[in-house]
């Protein structure tokens, strides 16, 4: 497995940007799958997780109203929160370290591009925030002391652009924001959108972004969202453009 190397600050989290974050992606693809980064297609994220990061997985409710999307595991811990839909009442599961769970409301058809970006988003925080949860045991806040990350469903593409322009972001804001830009990098990977990009003509006419990330959503297998913004982030889309998909 390709090892990165980044410098942290002192509270352990990446000093990296955007565009380390694609080359990292890049690297990793092309190790995991070679074929995969010169040849546009969907990447198998199950296989990355799980074979490739050697991450275990589980499924839980991880609470009564879907807040919660995944969870990496740094330490084991025997008090995740976790929701029983049995019983309608919430209990704390054993975990062990270095698993990522799933909240059970994505195992169905309709949620499989959500699903796709949770498990490369959660694989970003195995990658990138070790130490930051590591180095945080024994402290107050009670969700750094269990050495796990709970990932918010509200945290969007959408705000994580807006996160970009506001230097003034919180540790979490950081943490989502890097593990939001890894599930891009590995899912669509910067050198294999330009390929895909090819196929896509007449670039600069009018509703050209909505076609080609319509193009790549298709490709890439995930939501024609992720795939406009992560057009948007490569700048083959003005920053200013809004995301507004035909009806």
């Amino acid at each position: 497995m390709y090892q990165p190397m980044f410098t942290l600050d002192a509270k352990g989290i990446p000093i990296i940007s955007n565009d380390e974050i694609d080359t990292l992606g890049e690297r990793l693809v092309a190790d995991f799958s070679p074929l995969d980064i010169f040849t546009p297609k969907a990447i198998d994220i199950d296989r990355f997780v799980t074979k490739y990061l050697k991450l275990k997985q589980d499924f839980y409710y991880l609470s009564h109203c879907g807040v919660y999307l995944g969870t990496t595991i740094f330490q084991e811990t025997h008090r995740l929160p976790v929701f029983n839909p049995e019983t309608i009442s919430a209990e704390y599961a054993h975990v062990e370290a270095g698993t990522v769970i799933i909240d059970s409301s994505l195992m169905v058809d309709n949620q499989e591009h959500r699903y796709r970006f949770t498990m490369g988003h959660e694989g970003g925080h195995s990658i990138l925030h070790p130490s930051y949860y590591l180095n945080s045991i024994g402290m107050v806040d009670e969700e750094r002391s269990n050495a796990y990350v709970r990932c918010r469903a509200d945290f969007k593409a959408s705000k994580n652009e807006a996160l970009q322009r506001n230097y003034h972001l919180s540790d979490k804001q950081r943490l989502e924001q890097q593990a939001n830009y890894f599930a891009s990098a590995i899912l669509m990977p910067r050198c294999t959108v330009k390929m895909a990009l090819a196929r896509v003509p007449n670039k600069g006419q009018k509703d050209w972004g909505y076609h080609a990330s319509m193009h790549l959503s298709k490709i890439f297998n995930t939501s024609q969202e992720s795939a406009f913004y992560r057009l948007k982030a490569l700048g083959y889309i003005d920053k200013s453009t809004p995301f507004t998909p035909f009806s």
